[in-house]
């Protein structure tokens, strides 16, 4: 494991333990405890974290660190190109015909419903109303939709809870189109609702492979709660917007990066 993929593991293990000991982190990672320390170092520095006796406390971000959620017009509005190009090129590239794919609500995600008439036969999974909507006038008998019940979240249009998550865990998706509000190195992908965020989850369970469709300008922002760290996904489709860091580090990681 390349240092920066242990300290990302190590804060995304520290997020969803809350706090853990110097001989724990060394077992659980197979290094040394000085090597924790300086990575422990390193992510208090990055104030995402709180050194312990010890050990080290997870640090839940401040209120004015935590971003709010834009409205659903805001979102389709915001960077229209670059995410119908996003939209386009995942289509096109990542889906033949009869094979099972989930989308979830994303703007750029549900965008590419309407590059998907080409296929003879598809078989769609969703838990997203604008989704849903988008690829209505494309649905046949061998083009199939299925959704998602659950609690509906008029914000972000998605179906969530308990009913959601059990749904996905029933079924199985070839590939999964994600997205999300923010990314950063330490924090991986994330999102404002944790309602949402627990549905995608369940959705990255459910699927042989998953390719997050993010334009660059959702780099650098963090959100309430983790969608996903970097090692969940296996493809990144982004836009030219991305830096020459921010590339080298997510290539490293093993990510297949795709700029369009």
């Amino acid at each position: 494991m390349l240092p920066l993929q242990r300290k990302q593991a190590l804060f995304a293990y520290l997020a969803d333990k809350g706090a853990a000991t110097l001989k724990e982190l060394s077992l659980h990672f197979g290094v040394s405890e000085m090597t924790i320390r300086r990575d422990l170092n390193a992510l208090e520095q990055e104030h995402l974290i709180n050194r312990s006796h010890g050990g080290a406390v997870y640090r839940a971000p401040a209120a004015e660190e935590i971003r709010e959620e834009p409205a659903i017009t805001t979102k389709e509005s915001s960077n229209r190109d670059t995410k119908n190009r996003l939209a386009a090129y995942a289509a096109e590239n990542f889906v033949h015909s009869g094979c099972t794919i989930a989308l979830e609500n994303g703007t750029t995600v549900s965008r590419m419903t309407v590059h998907l008439e080409r296929l003879d036969e598809l078989t769609l999974l969703t838990n997203g109303i604008d989704t849903l909507n988008l690829f209505r006038p494309y649905a046949s008998e061998k083009r199939t939709v299925i959704s998602c019940g659950g609690l509906f979240r008029d914000k972000s249009g998605t179906f969530v809870g308990p009913e959601a998550e059990r749904f996905f865990a029933h079924y199985h998706a070839d590939v999964l189109f994600l997205s999300a509000l923010g990314f950063t190195h330490e924090s991986g992908f994330t999102d404002p609702n944790l309602l949402d965020t627990q549905v995608k989850k369940a959705m990255i369970r459910s699927a042989k492979k998953v390719i997050m469709l993010l334009d660059s300008s959702k780099v650098g922002q963090r959100f309430l709660t983790r969608v996903a760290a970097l090692n969940d996904i296996d493809v990144w489709v982004t836009d030219q917007g991305l830096s020459e860091e921010d590339r080298l580090q997510i290539e490293q990681a093993g990510i297949e990066l795709h700029v369009v």
